[in-house]
């Protein structure tokens, strides 16, 4: 929280993309983490971006009798930024600046279905983890659990149960290393894709998503059948017609609270090779500001590397 008491983040924004159809999700991934994420974090407004490539397929999830565990196939989706924004002005502030991120949607992008968080309805409530702003280069068991309510479920139900039961029990968990979830509002036009999907209808809307992280498959597996699980179970179940969990194979960040990364500078593949090959000097801020010349007045002056 802000000093004032306001939150720091005044939306998130969680995004489920899916592929261009015909396109191959070899080159969705290739397209996406090395043509399409090096525009968003240039415009201004636009405070941290998380990439989450996941997969229906890798799910290690436990299952719950009654409850779809997974989309249908037409509606799966292949990765999940998540955006924030310090206030609503620096919304308006990246959507003034960022029409050709939009256009290049159609390049790669069949269906981009924005959720907004406002504010604290986006939170962390664990995260025991060492790196703020992740390459995508650990061996963590990360999961997108998306909720999708029962029809006789109001949001306000689901949202209690998910911020007053979920969130104690399970950030409780000595296995869960990190807890954020996000309360989601009714579909609306956010960020413009010309000629992609941009909506679903209310019956196949999420109304809430929580991402967990635990260190292996075994502590996976020691959460499922501990009390901080079976004990909520039967609630999740009486709530949800859908737990969708989307297993994230990578989780990369390009701008950490206002800061480009590397991948947000070269793009992923390219941060990678820069990494293995432990070639420093590409890190240099005088090389970065090749690519960023807002950059040109630091790197003149210390040279220091880029995060």
């Amino acid at each position: 929280m802000t000093p004032s008491g306001a939150p720091e983040v005044a939306l998130t924004l969680v995004i489920p993309l899916r592929a261009k159809a015909g396109m191959s999700l070899p080159d969705f991934y290739q397209y996406w983490l090395n043509a399409h994420v090096t525009l968003p974090p240039r415009f201004p407004g636009i405070s941290s971006i998380w990439l989450h490539v996941v997969s229906f397929d890798h799910q290690r999830w436990p299952r719950l009798p009654g409850v779809s565990h997974r989309p249908e196939p037409q509606h799966e989706f292949h990765g999940v930024p998540e955006a924030t924004f310090p206030t609503m002005a620096d919304l308006e502030l990246f959507q003034s600046y960022a029409h050709v991120q939009m256009v290049d949607g159609i390049n790669f992008l069949g269906e981009v279905i924005t959720y907004a968080s406002v504010g604290d309805h986006s939170a962390t409530m664990v995260d025991k983890l060492d790196d703020a702003a992740p390459d995508g280069h650990d061996d963590l068991v990360r999961h997108l659990l998306f909720l999708r309510r029962r029809a006789d479920v109001p949001a306000g139900e689901l949202r209690r149960f998910v911020t007053e039961t979920l969130e104690p029990a399970w950030g409780g968990s000595p296995e869960v290393l990190k807890l954020r979830r996000h309360l989601f509002e009714p579909l609306e036009a956010t960020l413009d894709h010309p000629g992609v999907v941009l909506y679903k209808p209310p019956e196949l809307q999420y109304q809430a998503a929580v991402e967990v992280v635990m260190a292996d498959e075994d502590a996976l597996a020691r959460f499922a059948a501990s009390p901080a699980f079976t004990g909520t179970a039967d609630g999740l179940a009486a709530h949800c017609e859908g737990v969708h969990a989307a297993r994230v194979d990578r989780c990369i960040t390009t701008k950490d609270r206002g800061a480009i990364t590397l991948a947000g500078v070269r793009g992923v593949a390219v941060a990678d090779l820069i990494r293995r090959l432990e070639a420093d000097s590409q890190r240099d801020e005088a090389v970065s500001a090749l690519f960023l010349p807002e950059l040109v007045g630091s790197a003149a002056g210390d040279g220091g590397p880029t995060r």
